[in-house]
């Protein structure tokens, strides 16, 4: 990747000390490497994190639906389409770049080629 980033902000090295991680030092590991993804400059920022670590954790003030944010529609969903657009945004986002679109979704490189395999957006 071109991006130096160098530094984390204490306020953000802050929440990130007070979430609970879950799913321990993986998580960890795939927010630190979404947050040099989507940083603007040398440092990550607050701005950089998730809503749920940005909200601290249980204590935090954001509040989180426990299905991860995401309403399900009365009518119901196409699950199959939900992630084709997931994988279109996340590529969208990094330019197309694989590796930052597998990082954005939480997916090592090769399960996000095989997703874009299945959905016909791998070339």
């Amino acid at each position: 990747m071109g991006k130096q980033v160098r530094t984390i902000s204490d306020e953000a090295l802050a929440r990130l000390a007070a979430y609970p991680w879950p799913g321990n030092v993986r998580e960890l590991r795939n927010v630190i490497e979404r947050a040099h993804i989507l940083a603007d400059g040398e440092r990550i920022e607050v701005d950089d994190l998730p809503a749920e670590v940005r909200g601290g954790g249980a204590g935090g003030a954001t509040p989180q639906a426990s299905n991860g944010g995401f309403s399900l529609p009365e009518q119901g969903v196409n699950l199959e389409e939900v992630e084709r657009r997931l994988l279109t945004e996340a590529l969208e986002r990094t330019g197309g770049n694989q590796t930052q679109a597998a990082a954005l979704l939480g997916l090592g490189r090769d399960a996000l080629r095989y997703r874009m395999k299945k959905f016909g957006l791998l070339e």
